[in-house]
């Protein structure tokens, strides 16, 4: 059972990990900065069809600097700061989903989050983690947290990744945990 908390916000700002000579997680020809700019777009279709105003940190391939990332989360209140990404590991046996947060005021956030996306997708669930990651550390305004969609390292994963109706799954799972985190009471 998810922690009940209703949140008043009407503002989701996305942050598409990554971005220009900055590709995140790569193998080959399959870019993190890539999959993260899908992922947030679909994302933010879905949320504006919620009726939700959304602000993202890039829609196109650009660098944007961890600190203008934190202060774009930071530029106005009520609303709550999403990071989306794909993590990767040099094994390649990673698998799954996890979301992170910073202040406990971000915890109710990652659960919802999570717990939507791994309904969603089916994928292994790798928790709701505590972490120090600068976007969502710096994010002080507002609640923050850190997606991790997958592992592009796992060949199984980046097979379903690579797919936009795959993409659309997680959209829908992240975007359905922001609105239920919404509606919480």
């Amino acid at each position: 059972m998810l922690p009940a908390f209703a949140t008043a916000f009407d503002t989701v700002i996305l942050d598409a990990g990554h971005g220009a000579h900055d590709r995140g997680a790569a193998i080959g020809y399959v870019y993190e900065k890539h999959l993260a700019l899908d992922t947030a777009r679909r994302v933010e279709q879905l949320l504006k069809k919620a009726g939700l105003k959304v602000i993202m940190s890039r829609s196109r391939d650009v660098f944007i600097p961890l600190q203008d990332r934190s202060r774009l989360g930071n530029s106005r209140g009520n609303a709550i700061f999403v990071s989306i990404h794909y993590n990767y590991n040099r094994g390649g046996s990673g698998a799954g989903v996890e979301t992170y947060y910073h202040r406990s005021s971000s915890y109710t956030l990652a659960a919802y989050i999570q717990a939507y996306l791994v309904q969603r997708t089916k994928m292994t669930h790798r928790g709701v983690k505590s972490a120090s990651f600068h976007v969502i550390r710096e994010t002080t305004r507002n609640p923050a947290v850190l997606v991790e969609c997958g592992f592009v390292s796992n060949p199984s994963e980046r097979a379903r990744m690579m797919t936009g109706e795959f993409r659309s799954r997680i959209a829908e799972g992240i975007a359905q945990g922001i609105v239920a985190y919404r509606k919480a009471d």
